[in-house]
């Protein structure tokens, strides 16, 4: 009996594939955001900032598309949103900004051509 292992897939994985796609779209400039802490060797962990200005919850893909803000909260097929994570989606919607949560390209492109039709009301 042959048992196919079903790879899983990596949010690692997905960022990558939406990072490749949203560079090569027309007025869109997009970065890994990176968010983990800086790595104290001497104790062996990852320090936490004390800056009242650091933002929880912040989108793992920052960019511009179009002239606006653009944040994308990357998750695999069962990931979960968290708290922090929704808010901050949310207050770049609020502040004029483009920002939602994504599990492939294709939920990229849709949500991009949303945002952009909304543009034209």
């Amino acid at each position: 009996m042959c048992s196919k292992k079903k790879k899983r897939v990596r949010e690692k994985d997905i960022e990558n594939l939406l990072l490749k796609y949203l560079n090569i779209l027309p007025n869109t400039f997009a970065w890994k955001n990176n968010t983990t802490g800086v790595y104290d060797e001497k104790r062996g962990v990852y320090r936490s900032t004390k800056n009242k200005w650091a933002i929880k919850g912040v989108s793992d893909i920052l960019g511009i598309h179009n002239g606006r803000l653009l944040a994308i909260e990357v998750k695999t097929p069962s990931g979960r949103v968290s708290k922090e994570q929704q808010d901050f989606i949310d207050r770049v919607q609020q502040e004029g900004g483009i920002a939602f949560v994504a599990r492939s390209v294709s939920e990229v492109r849709g949500m991009l051509a949303e945002f952009m039709e909304g543009d034209d009301d």
